[in-house]
């Protein structure tokens, strides 16, 4: 009996772990708040995200207004997470005991500029330790036009698709063709929220890509009363997805989408 006992607890550690294996959860943030960035608050408000993050195991964190430097150690950020891209405008963290990077190097292109200068998306390759699937993550803070901001170069709504194109066009490029995709960004637009969020749907449509959607609606609001905040995949189906807003303690005045994926090929 006690033979037949270990033996299904060693199968059900196995379940489990294939379980996992075969799941990407990813959190969008955008972590701009006025009140987080107060220097005067100790420790920062931000830590409550990254304690999020800690406790739920991320595979990866796409991020934006990076005015925090989530690896310094202030931030209780754990040592496992290690970055893949850009420490500026927007950024990719992964979860090193479960992904390294492979294949192309990370890589960066320029989108539409605005008066707070150079915009870009950050694209990077990784591969599953334990079960060698890969997968494709890439993340972008398209420009805005307001705070301050002069308009983006060629009109907000115009650039935005644009850059979603540019950003198709080039992630077909330097992603595998049979490699999983996830997308990840945010953009500013709230005179016509929801025309621009169609819009770049359709943009990202043409290569592949789907908005990840509870029924017909995006994901929020994600900033106010707007969903400004994104999440597209290819050749991965949505296991769940919510919102990690302030009522849950995120200390951001941006709510953080939270997107658990089954993926298929690492099965």
């Amino acid at each position: 009996m006690r033979f037949l006992t270990t033996c299904l607890l060693i199968l059900a550690l196995a379940a489990a772990n294939a379980a996992q294996a075969g799941t990407i959860r990813v959190l969008q943030a955008n972590l701009f708040s006025w009140s987080t960035m107060d220097p005067a608050k100790q420790p920062s408000p931000i830590v409550k995200l990254s304690q999020y993050v800690n406790q739920h195991r991320h595979d990866f964190v796409t991020t934006q207004e990076n005015e925090y430097r989530l690896l310094d150690s202030r931030y209780q950020l754990s040592a496992d997470y290690k970055l893949a891209g850009e420490l500026q405008d927007a950024s990719i963290f992964y979860d090193s005991t479960r992904w390294e990077p492979d294949g192309a190097p990370w890589s960066r292109i320029a989108v539409s500029a605005d008066g707070g200068g150079e915009r870009l998306a950050v694209f990077s390759q990784f591969r599953n330790k334990a079960s060698g699937g890969k997968v494709v993550i890439a993340t972008t803070h398209l420009c805005i036009a307001w705070g301050g901001h002069a308009d983006c170069n060629g009109g907000q709504y115009a650039a935005h698709v644009a850059d979603a194109r540019n950003i198709g066009r080039y992630v077909d490029a330097y992603a595998p063709g049979d490699v999983p995709l996830i997308v990840t960004g945010d953009f500013n637009n709230f005179d016509r929220n929801a025309e621009q969020s169609a819009a770049i749907e359709q943009a990202f449509a043409a290569y592949g890509l789907e908005a990840v959607k509870t029924g017909e609606d995006f994901i929020g609001p994600t900033f106010e009363a707007s969903t400004i905040d994104f999440v597209y995949s290819r050749k991965l189906a949505v296991q769940s997805a919510s919102l990690y807003g302030a009522a849950a303690g995120n200390p951001s005045d941006h709510a953080a989408i939270d997107v658990t994926f089954a993926a298929r090929l690492f099965r």
